[in-house]
């Protein structure tokens, strides 16, 4: 980070040492700290170094040379401020509906911050919850043991569009298996027999993924990609019952647990700030105002 950082403070110098070769005479009327002036505007090096800092760890990685500098100078910086003076030249910070707009985004950011600030720490779950959440749910891991399938597998979208077309027909899962599959299951309908966790290549992943979440025969799943192509995966037939290990499934109860973690600590905290709010709702206009939205219902029927 520190070797990024001296990179990008490097590449700066170098900006500026350029620019004041290249641009002496445009310059003295500028101040000593003054990078750029935009008609009546001025934006000093500092404010130039804190729009750089903000920027996303990707936008900073093309910050390292003089070129990219320049080009978020000339293509960002100055361009953002001259079209933001254009839009107030024509009255736009004067509109209504703008106004509306950066109310609304303003008081967006100010709520994230107080909820980020609020719940920071609040949706970590630790190791010995997950644990205990996959033995007191172990119901909700458990699937078939080996599971029959047939699947559709074409190599293109267009294709792929037709497949599902006539399957919201209802057309034959099998047949269009036998008339559109670029391997050799289409001689058998798309059939793929019994297949077992961890038979298949890890290319294939995906696609175990999919057919072990198909619960009912019949049921199809949704697009799945793999090396072949795209697969639509129908299940058959079950056998058996098996537990998954805790190794596979962890990942998965964590971000759950953190989610609900986080969830019940944001109603907890609104029903607290709530309840220090002195909130008074006039219920004589709400009742006329729900008078006027079932009008339109009754005159409807």
């Amino acid at each position: 980070m520190m070797i990024k950082r001296l990179l990008f403070f490097g590449a700066l110098a170098l900006l500026l040492i350029c620019s004041l070769g290249c641009e002496r005479s445009a310059e003295k009327s500028l101040g000593r700290d003054e990078l750029v002036r935009i008609n009546d505007v001025s934006i000093s090096i500092e404010e130039f170094r804190e729009m750089s800092e903000r920027q996303p760890l990707e936008g900073k990685m093309r910050l390292v040379s003089e070129k990219g500098l320049r080009d978020f100078l000339e293509n960002y910086v100055i361009t953002r401020e001259v079209l933001y003076q254009e839009a107030k030249r024509k009255g736009l910070d004067r509109n209504k509906d703008v106004i509306a707009k950066v109310e609304d985004f303003r008081r967006a950011m100010l709520i994230d911050a107080l909820l980020e600030q609020a719940l920071k720490g609040k949706g970590e779950a630790s190791e010995a919850e997950v644990q205990k959440y996959y033995k007191e749910n172990q119901e909700l891991f458990a699937e078939p043991r080996e599971v029959r399938v047939r699947h559709i597998v074409v190599n293109s979208e267009p294709v792929l569009k037709e497949v599902l077309t006539r399957l919201a027909r209802g057309e034959s899962f099998e047949r269009l298996a036998y008339t559109y599959n670029v391997d050799r299951s289409r001689e058998d309908g798309g059939n793929l027999g019994y297949i077992r966790r961890g038979q298949l290549a890890p290319s294939f992943a995906q696609f175990e993924e999919a057919a072990f979440s198909l619960r009912k025969k019949g049921q199809i799943s949704e697009i799945v990609r793999t090396p072949l192509g795209y697969h639509l995966i129908q299940l058959e037939e079950t056998r058996g019952t098996a537990l998954r290990p805790f190794d596979q499934v962890k990942e998965r109860i964590r971000i759950f647990l953190q989610a609900k973690k986080r969830q019940e600590a944001y109603l907890e905290y609104v029903k607290e700030t709530k309840s220090r709010a002195k909130i008074i709702v006039n219920e004589k206009l709400w009742a006329e105002e729900e008078k006027k939205e079932e009008r339109p219902k009754e005159k409807r029927k």
